[in-house]
C-alpha cells in the first residue's frame, strides 16, 4: 500500500510527464536544487522554472514506475520513460530520482538527484 508522500513522488513524475509545470513549482522549495549526475545542476525556483520552459516542448508519451520508495525525509522514484523531442526524435531512457523533503509536515522537495540512462 502507497504512503502520502509515495503517492505525491508519484504525481509529481505525472506532472513531469505531462507538463504540468505549475504544479512542480508548487512544491518545492524556493532555494531548490536539480543535480542531474552528468549533465548539470539547476539551484533555486527560478532555475528550476528556466529548466521546466526548454522541457515544454517534449511529449511524453511513456511512463513506467518500477520503484517508488519513501523513509523519512527521502524518497526515490525509479522507472522508464519514452518521450518525443521538439523535431520528433523519439528519446527512451530508465531513470532514478532521489528526493529529499523540506520537512516531515507538509514537505516540499528540498532536494532532487537525478540519474538518467539512455536504453
Amino acid at each position: 500500500m502507497e504512503n502520502k508522500k509515495e503517492q505525491f513522488l508519484i504525481n509529481f513524475n505525472k506532472a513531469f510527464a505531462r507538463g504540468d509545470y505549475q504544479f512542480l513549482l508548487d512544491w518545492v522549495t524556493e532555494d531548490f536544487q536539480w543535480i542531474m549526475i552528468g549533465k548539470k545542476e539547476i539551484k533555486g525556483k527560478d532555475q528550476f522554472a528556466e529548466a521546466l520552459k526548454e522541457m515544454k516542448d517534449y511529449e511524453t508519451s511513456e511512463l513506467e514506475f518500477v520503484d517508488v520508495i519513501t523513509h523519512g525525509k527521502k524518497g526515490c522514484v525509479n522507472g522508464n520513460m519514452k518521450v518525443k523531442s521538439p523535431n520528433g526524435v523519439s528519446l527512451s531512457f530508465s531513470f532514478c530520482d532521489v528526493y529529499e523533503f523540506s520537512s516531515f509536515k507538509n514537505p516540499k522537495i528540498l532536494r532532487m538527484t537525478s540519474y538518467v540512462v539512455d536504453r
